[in-house]
């Protein structure tokens, strides 16, 4: 029987056909290309005969998924979004069940100094473009998250931040003054913020962009349920607080664009299968798959396009003052 690789992208049988194939469409020339005898395939979970494959490549697997995957004794590569997402382009981190696909994944794991490096560049766009706001000093900020997010759900119930809310006040203790961030599509922020401000006094909203945040030396702690920004927090130099446990692990590892390069497959596959030497490979390209999976965020704020479009902004409000008395 040919040996066959199956892609998902919609995990737990959730079939939605503007996105079951996107993760196919992303790899698969990478894939064939390393790959002379091997059937690539997508399909939903609880669809496609698990018999007879070698690999399953899916985006964000549950635990459920996993525990079923290896129960067939199959291999597979889960990959997500990194939450580090002010580089140049988002990138995927990779969990797998095999060791030796783990070896090699290992030679591929971007240098944590190249994050830090980035984040230097946000902070030096951020003061250029005068977007450092005024910030109290020695500052504490809270992240707020939306309401049925599955990383703050601890087997009963979807928490928020009022569920930690003995921790915050201890936090909340030793900062001059307190700001909450939303989260834009959550629809209890005012709840919650009101709530917060029972507790805690004082507490300011604030709808500045989050590079712009934690990019101002006034905010020194960040501290959330479990979200992307304490990730990124950490670059910024800011003392960080998980309220809830981190979905982030040293299991998963962090790839930073290698995954479109056959060659890159053909080394971290060869462990499974017969792979062949593959020179297909797509340059560099900013924020390529940041527009893939539509995962921009607050970065628009501080890309390329956004700086330029303010220069000119600049400009030609500075031609026009000359014809406007």
């Amino acid at each position: 029987m040919q040996e066959r690789i199956l892609i998902i992208a919609e995990v737990c049988g959730g079939e939605k056909e503007t996105h079951l194939t996107w993760l196919f469409h992303l790899l698969q020339i990478q894939l064939k290309s390393c790959l002379d005898d091997v059937d690539i395939i997508y399909g939903s979970f609880d669809k496609v005969s698990l018999h007879g494959l070698g690999l399953i490549i899916g985006f964000e697997f549950s635990a459920k998924e996993k525990v079923e995957i290896e129960k067939n004794k199959i291999n597979y590569l889960d990959l997500r979004i990194h939450p580090v997402r002010f580089m140049d382009d988002v990138f995927f981190s990779f969990d797998t069940n095999s060791d030796a696909i783990w070896t090699k994944l290992q030679q591929y794991k971007v240098d944590d100094r190249l994050c830090r490096l980035q984040a230097s560049m946000v902070k030096a766009t951020v003061v250029k473009i005068k977007k450092d706001h005024i910030v109290v000093p020695n500052s504490l900020l809270l992240i707020g998250q939306t309401e049925a997010d599955m990383v703050v759900f601890d087997g009963e119930k979807y928490l928020s931040l009022l569920d930690r809310i003995d921790e915050i006040k201890k936090i909340a203790a030793d900062y001059e003054h307190v700001y909450f961030k939303a989260h834009p599509y959550a629809k209890n922020n005012r709840y919650i913020l009101r709530e917060l401000r029972k507790e805690l006094g004082e507490v300011q909203s604030t709808h500045d962009n989050i590079y712009h945040l934690l990019a101002n030396d006034g905010i020194r702690h960040v501290a959330a349920l479990n979200s992307s920004v304490l990730y990124e927090a950490l670059y910024f130099n800011k003392e960080t607080t998980f309220l809830f446990k981190p979905t982030f692990t040293d299991k998963q590892i962090s790839i930073y664009g290698d995954y479109f390069n056959g060659d890159f497959w053909s080394d971290i596959l060869s462990p499974v299968f017969l792979t062949i030497p593959s020179s297909l490979a797509l340059p560099f390209q900013a924020s390529r798959l940041r527009k893939a999976v539509n995962d921009f965020w607050g970065y628009n704020e501080i890309a390329d396009e956004i700086v330029l479009m303010d220069i000119i902004k600049s400009r030609v409000k500075r031609l026009l003052s000359r014809y406007i008395r």
